[in-house]
């Protein structure tokens, strides 16, 4: 599979998966935890507040590893993604992020007035597309 059929492949399982999680690392060791991703191409944002680990975590450390499908998947394959990926928290949500993230929903609504809003942003470097039976599981560079 080229890398055009491989990027549209991955963008259709961004577009129908929006719960995976996101691990960072804390003290030289991963933390996982259960987020909510929408996606601009191959671009993937969620947000969080201020203070949290996850924050903090990616401060120091950019690097975050997202999975996303199998669960949310209705082919019988349950294929899933294995994304790296390097975040940046920007000060400002800017209003295509703003447009991109109140697709979550009510949440994000009561919390788009708070200054302690922090939006993720997260380009993705490498993929895995993992229990698909037309798409070998192989590593592919995005960048």
């Amino acid at each position: 599979m080229n890398k055009t059929e491989f990027t549209n492949k991955l963008k259709e399982i961004l577009d129908s998966n929006k719960i995976g999680t996101m691990a960072t690392i804390r003290e030289d060791k991963p933390m996982s935890r259960y987020m909510t991703f929408y996606n601009d191409g191959l671009t993937l944002y969620t947000y969080t507040t201020k203070d949290t680990y996850k924050v903090e975590d990616l401060e120091k450390n950019p690097y975050a590893h997202i999975l996303l499908g199998y669960e949310e998947s209705t082919d019988k394959t349950k294929r899933f993604v294995e994304i790296l990926g390097k975040a940046k928290l920007p000060e400002d949500v800017t209003p295509d992020v703003d447009e991109t993230l109140a697709k979550i929903g009510q949440t994000y609504q009561k919390l788009k007035g708070n200054d302690n809003l922090q939006a993720i942003e997260i380009e993705i470097e490498t993929a895995k597309i993992m229990n698909d039976d037309e798409t070998e599981a192989e590593t592919v560079d995005l960048t």
